[in-house]
């Protein structure tokens, strides 16, 4: 069995190859937009839910985290280059003036606009820390990606599956206090997910990109699912008639991912103790994600 699929797998791969081979020789380009999906589900034993039984507002969160968020993006690209911009968001109406707020997005690694040039591995994008702008420079990730056999069609094309999971992936843990805050249940909840990233690609559209930051697969990424949230391709225009506007962002203080992270860490473990001293039930998650 594992003979048959790495002959399929081979097999795949130098199909791509020729396919993206006789199309570098054309023009090529296209628009596509995805739908993002982000739900959390928790357990009935979890901590949150037993304190919702009895805690309105922590029975308002779950609420809303169980209803998700819902955000549409477009990816214009051509063989080598891209760009992902968030193009639509569907928030869910809140409560009562005053009474309680919560906004969130667990965004899977995926920003609001993305610029990924293949040829050199590098990617430009849109950051915000509380309000704050950042344009966001650095080397592509790297997915070391298992190719499987296994297959299913989405709309009109025949895609692949294939895995990444982050090797070395350290989670910290939060600080254990008496009191729990929302915030800490919250991040807490999703720092314990599986890294594991699947994806589902064609080679029907022999362009090794996808929405957000992913690539890498002989084929373009049709389906994508990251802890909560899962891409999705909406539709595609292939070789549409007007010129495509691959965005690189420009407004903000430049940085590197590394800094970036570390900064939004620093910032979020600041607003979660002033919240706690200040007793504040308004709650906003900046990004949840890679």
């Amino acid at each position: 069995m594992k003979k048959i699929q790495i002959t399929l797998i081979s097999f795949l791969i130098l199909a791509f190859a020729k396919a993206y081979t006789a199309q570098a020789q054309q023009d090529f380009k296209a628009k596509a937009t995805y739908v993002a999906l982000t739900k959390f589900d928790m357990p009935d034993d979890s901590t949150m839910t037993k304190k919702a039984e009895s805690d309105p507002m922590m029975k308002m969160v779950m609420e809303q985290l169980k209803k998700g968020s819902k955000q549409e993006y477009t990816l214009e690209f051509t063989r080598t280059e891209s760009s992902y911009d968030k193009v639509q968001e569907l928030k869910t109406p809140g409560g009562p003036s005053g009474s309680f707020s919560m906004s969130f997005s667990a965004s899977g690694g995926v920003a609001s606009t993305i610029y990924k040039n293949l040829n050199d591995k590098s990617f430009i994008k849109q950051g915000s820390i509380l309000g704050k702008e950042f344009v966001i420079k650095d080397e592509l990730p790297i997915y070391e990606w298992q190719l499987l056999s296994e297959t299913k069609k989405i709309g009109q094309y025949n895609c692949f599956k294939a895995i990444y999971v982050p090797i070395g992936e350290v989670v910290e843990e939060d600080d254990k206090k008496e009191e729990e805050e929302v915030t800490s249940s919250v991040i807490s909840m999703v720092e314990d997910r599986d890294p594991t990233i699947t994806a589902w690609y064609t080679p029907d559209i022999p362009v090794s990109n996808g929405p957000g930051e992913y690539h890498g697969l002989p084929g373009l990424i049709i389906e994508v699912q990251q802890s909560e949230t899962t891409i999705l391709l909406k539709e595609i225009e292939m070789n549409p008639k007007e010129e495509l506007n691959l965005k690189k962002p420009k407004a903000g203080k430049e940085i590197n991912q590394a800094d970036f992270d570390k900064l939004q860490k620093k910032k979020m473990d600041e607003m979660r103790k002033n919240q706690g001293r200040s007793g504040n039930s308004s709650f906003q998650v900046i990004s949840i994600g890679g």
